[in-house]
């Protein structure tokens, strides 16, 4: 396995100046915001204005498969973003990832999403920064209300 290698900002890209195509490299992971700030979609830049990405049949959400798509497609009218890595897998290496896994299915908005698939093929590890701060939210919302049917509960206990 290829060791990771410490990532620069590339392209001299800032983050004042509109990411385009022309600042992309293969094997760069981006995404596009999606639902206004709900959820972004996430793959993998293959050169030649096409991505690697988990996408559904046209038209549905259902059955995602990894596929090549052109950028304009993966973008939907988005505005191109780039996730930088302080560590990374080479670029070579993480298109050759995204490649291997070409049709492939098995898509899990918890365990195995869009996002999952990207940041697995430029680092080697499956995560989502998208579902760990759900699941955080989740976790709060639960620490809450678990809480106030506690006070209410102690509350009610010391009326009687």
């Amino acid at each position: 396995m290829f060791k990771q290698i410490k990532s620069e900002t590339r392209g001299g890209a800032s983050r004042r100046k509109r990411l385009t195509e022309e600042d992309l490299i293969r094997g760069d992971h981006i995404y596009v915001r999606r639902g206004g700030l709900l959820y972004s979609h996430h793959g993998i830049y293959a050169g030649e204005g096409t991505v690697i990405h988990f996408k559904g049949k046209d038209q549905e959400k259902r059955d995602p498969a990894v596929t090549m798509t052109e950028i304009e497609n993966f973008l939907n009218g988005g505005k191109l973003r780039r996730r930088n890595y302080k560590e990374r897998l080479p670029d070579f290496e993480s298109l050759r990832i995204a490649r291997e896994h070409l049709s492939k299915k098995g898509y899990s908005l918890r365990v195995n999403n869009c996002e999952h698939f990207a940041t697995y093929c430029a680092t080697g590890k499956k995560k989502s920064r998208q579902v760990r701060r759900a699941a955080g939210s989740i976790f709060t919302i639960t620490l809450v209300a678990t809480g106030s049917f506690i006070l209410k509960a102690i509350t009610r206990k010391k009326e009687s």
